[in-house]
């Protein structure tokens, strides 16, 4: 996870002058999740299917982006990031 973190908060350096995600951030971020998802993933398609969980829950609860940066230390304790790797671990 805190890999993850590294990579969001460059990437939040990059986007803070944006609010709405775009396709461009979304990528950065799903390609940021997907790389750390990957140290703890039994496979490619468990890392892929959590980042696929999580970033929509993301996205969600913070519509826009750089409310999401500032809350990126918050990140790894959220219960829907969290449910969505027990998911995947049972």
């Amino acid at each position: 996870m805190k890999k993850l973190f590294i990579l969001l908060l460059i990437f939040a350096g990059f986007a803070c002058c944006r609010s709405a995600w775009n396709q461009t951030n979304d990528q950065t971020f799903y390609n940021a999740c997907l790389d750390d998802a990957k140290t703890w993933a039994s496979s490619p398609e468990q890392a892929a299917a959590y980042c696929n969980c999580v970033i929509p829950k993301i996205k969600q609860k913070y519509p826009n982006e750089n409310d999401a940066m500032k809350q990126i230390n918050l990140l790894a304790e959220d219960k829907d990031m969290q449910a969505c790797r027990d998911l995947l671990q049972k």
